[in-house]
């Protein structure tokens, strides 16, 4: 079996030396609800025969099983083609990404991509589930699956609009307007995409619930959700590429419990707002450097504004994965925990992955060639537009809370490591200024590097620097502190 799912299961078998894909329904919900909506197995039998017939590469229907069973489950079955060797279009860019290589042929792609999915447009056919990932690639080729997605009566702009979510993380904006221009006849494109919006609040809300990458976990009067298995890794993120268990989260949640009460953990940061600490787990075999928050109450109004918001580890918990879900490089969540007395958070633990790096406040800035110190102010400075352009913001955006990851391939890479501070209603340019204000403490921050930071924020801006201080000024100032 390949895929095994409550409303369908995928399974491969081979026959007469050629490998075949069946695809199974079960039926359920009775026989009046299979009247109104029709077998599913012969929808898609049929939608596949409809691109044959158009010449759209896609895999070629063989046969309709009406009354089919597995495992004495009843229900209907189509079987299809398989076209081996090939890799989903999302899975090939991702490991590209992964590598930090190049990817092959990179323009011809993109335009067998729109290829494609112009041949759809003018056979009068639309596909609801238009993304990379129901896309294969074989020797060059490409080619559309999940038949049950497409529907008679042309391409909508919603099928479009999930073609530009899936194609984002890929993509330069130069790409994604050249493609907007071919299929849509040179229309201006929306400002927003409610597409967009609307997947990322159905994976928010699958992190805490148990499914197939996250699970809930509840020990001793504690509960909570961890992470376990993510289908894009990202390079920034090791522990992203490794799956963990729930066998590993009941195994080590205790253990990881009694040495935070002992005070047996690394302090990083111990202050009357909580505890950051830092340890390890094991999960899946493999030691994980770990750091550990545990936030404090210091204040009467957090027992307060926390009954309508919930505890500070879960909106930590639910704001890393905001950025996770845009693509930002942050620390990677692995659990977090709370314990409730009548419905109230108490207590609350998080857990992040350990980022491998230093903080840009302690960063050797002269130990950068110049290419490399170019790179790395321009990416923080588009890190914070990428964040403002998915209504989101770094409050704290001091030089403290970045952590640069030494990457000998793509270059130092800059990751968000204090989550509590980002916020979807802060004033304009906040996070900029902050950042610059706070980069003026460090010792070998100059004026160019200021420029590359201002230039990755907005590349486009009329840029002005500021006039120097005039060194009686700067007497002055400092005769003053000296009296005070």
């Amino acid at each position: 079996m390949l895929k095994s799912r409550p409303y369908r299961q995928v399974w491969r078998f081979e026959w007469a030396g050629k490998a075949y894909i069946l695809k199974f329904y079960p039926r359920a919900g009775g026989a009046m609800k299979r009247l109104i909506r029709g077998s599913p197995a012969w929808r898609e039998f049929s939608r596949l025969q409809l691109l044959q017939k158009a010449q759209i590469p896609s895999p070629r229907a063989v046969s309709h099983l009406s009354g089919y069973t597995i495992d004495g489950i009843k229900g209907d079955a189509v079987i299809l083609e398989s076209i081996e060797p090939a890799v989903t279009l999302d899975q090939y860019l991702n490991d590209h990404l992964l590598r930090c290589d190049p990817i092959p042929n990179r323009y011809q792609l993109g335009q067998k991509v729109l290829k494609l999915v112009h041949a759809l447009g003018r056979a009068k056919l639309g596909h609801s589930d238009l993304h990379f990932g129901n896309m294969l690639l074989k020797d060059d080729q490409l080619f559309l699956l999940d038949g049950y997605s497409v529907q008679p009566g042309g391409m909508k702009m919603r099928d479009v609009l999930l073609l530009a979510h899936s194609v984002s993380r890929f993509a330069t904006r130069t790409e994604i307007m050249r493609g907007w221009e071919i299929l849509q006849g040179g229309r201006i494109p929306p400002k927003k995409n409610p597409v967009r919006r609307r997947h990322w609040r159905k994976f928010l809300g699958s992190t805490t619930r148990d499914n197939h990458y996250f699970g809930v976990l509840t020990n001793e009067g504690w509960a909570g959700f961890f992470y376990k298995y993510g289908k894009f890794p990202r390079r920034w993120a090791p522990m992203s590429r490794f799956p963990a268990t729930r066998e590993d989260w009941e195994r080590e949640w205790p253990y990881l419990l009694a040495r935070i009460q002992n005070d047996q953990l690394e302090i990083l940061k111990r202050s009357a707002s909580g505890d950051v600490l830092a340890g390890e787990v094991v999960l899946g075999g493999m030691p994980v450097s770990v750091v550990i928050k545990r936030p404090k109450r210091n204040k009467v109004n957090r027992y307060l504004t926390e009954i309508g918001r919930g505890s500070r580890v879960r909106r930590a918990w639910k704001k890393a994965w905001s950025l996770v879900v845009r693509d930002i490089p942050t620390a990677w969540p692995l659990l977090v925990m709370e314990r409730r007395r009548l419905g109230y958070a108490v207590d609350g633990i998080i857990v992040f992955e350990r980022v491998a790096g230093e903080q840009l406040a302690d960063l050797d800035l002269d130990a950068l060639d110049a290419p490399a110190r170019q790179n790395l102010f321009r990416r923080l400075g588009r890190t914070l537009r990428r964040l403002e352009q998915t209504k989101l913001a770094q409050y704290d955006s001091k030089s403290t809370n970045w952590i640069i990851s030494r990457d000998e391939k793509c270059g130092p890479t800059p990751i968000i490591v204090d989550v509590d501070g980002i916020r979807r209603i802060v004033p304009s340019m906040w996070p900029m200024d902050r950042l610059l204000h706070s980069m003026r403490e460090h010792p070998q921050y100059t004026p160019s590097d200021s420029k590359e930071l201002c230039l990755g924020y907005a590349p486009y801006a009329q840029l002005r620097q500021e006039a120097p201080e005039s060194q009686s000024v700067r007497d002055q100032q400092s005769g003053d502190e000296i009296e005070n």
